[in-house]
């Protein structure tokens, strides 16, 4: 088995989540593989911290992204794990139960027709934890990375970035992450990154097994707490899901995603308007949600439309083309 994860200036919470990971029970030959990706604080330095208390294994990635983090340790390893062994992915903001990965391992052991296995994320709160959120409870879920089910089958959707594992074999074969998607250091980046992978593994038949057992609690920084950031995630999910529905539908999906969204921006305006001062948080989730579908679904159906350029479709002749070019601009001279 190995972990994943990567971070970016995780100084504040990497040490708690280490502390946590020495009082669990690890399985024998687990390695932990720890991506910085191009932190800026002392990040590095909790690394080395627990190098030598840990089976760590610490990377550099410069290139922003969490996606491209994952993608540079899967490459590096992948294929010296055996094909049934796990692959377990995680944040730099989970603190795990005792048998956290013991309950994935039994689990995989359990299930061999299986290769995706998802567990319970629940929510570590901060000490200045404010009511203000109650009118967008139902959508703590999405805004908190939190998921609950019951022991068996589950669609492969339902495994989430702080707490799943894949099977090596899944990954030897070729899958990847998509690097578009995921935190990239933009505010505007689309979510749904573990999603989009697990909508391509179940559209392969891959099965999918929920390990009620297999609990992490999520770290929910005082940050993601207030009103403008609540709007700028449900903004960027919308945009993840308009963009993964466009993928491959053309202008009658557009249409669609486009009535969809300008009904949604419409009603929650409606609504705004005899809505009480404490529902306002709702109907702005609702407008900024349906506008990120927009633009989600949008930004696809032009990027599929546009015509790559020679530079894309053939990067590795991409220093020949230029060569080529230039030599026949003297001829032409």
């Amino acid at each position: 088995m190995i972990v994943i994860l990567s971070t970016f200036n995780g100084e504040s919470r990497l040490r708690d989540m280490f502390e946590a990971m020495l009082r669990i029970r690890i399985p024998e030959g687990t390695r932990f593989h720890v991506v910085d990706n191009a932190s800026t604080d002392q990040t590095r330095a909790v690394l080395a911290q627990y190098e030598s208390t840990l089976p760590l294994t610490v990377h550099e990635q410069p290139v922003r992204g969490k996606n491209n983090c994952l993608n540079l340790v899967l490459d590096k390893v992948v294929h010296q794990l055996a094909p049934d062994e796990l692959v377990v992915l995680t944040d730099d903001d989970i603190l795990p139960s005792i048998e956290w990965l013991d309950e994935l391992q039994a689990a995989a052991n359990a299930h061999s027709d299986c290769d995706i296995f998802s567990g319970r994320i629940l929510p570590h709160w901060p000490s200045n934890f404010s009511p203000c959120l109650e009118p967008v409870r139902r959508y703590y879920g999405i805004l908190f990375s939190l998921t609950s089910n019951v022991e068996g089958p589950c669609d492969a959707t339902q495994a989430w970035g702080p707490n799943m594992a894949v099977r090596a074999h899944v990954f030897q074969s070729g899958v990847r992450f998509d690097p578009r998607f995921g935190p990239n250091s933009t505010i505007g980046y689309p979510m749904g990154s573990e999603t989009e992978l697990m909508e391509r593994l179940d559209q392969a038949g891959h099965r999918a097994w929920f390990a009620e057992r297999a609990c992490v609690r999520h770290m929910i920084r005082a940050s993601q707490l207030n009103p403008t950031s609540v709007v700028q995630r449900a903004f960027r999910h919308g945009y993840g899901v308009g963009w993964r529905y466009q993928r491959g539908r053309g202008r009658l999906g557009l249409a669609t995603m486009m009535f969809r969204a300008v009904r949604g921006v419409a009603a929650a305006r409606i609504r705004s308007i005899w809505s009480s001062a404490d529902d306002q948080l709702l109907q702005d989730y609702h407008e900024a949600w349906a506008r990120g579908l927009a633009s989600g679904a949008l930004f696809e159906y032009r990027r599929s439309r546009r015509v790559p350029t020679a530079t894309e479709l053939f990067p590795e002749t991409a220093e020949q083309l230029g060569t080529n070019a230039g030599a026949g601009a003297n001829i032409g001279d």
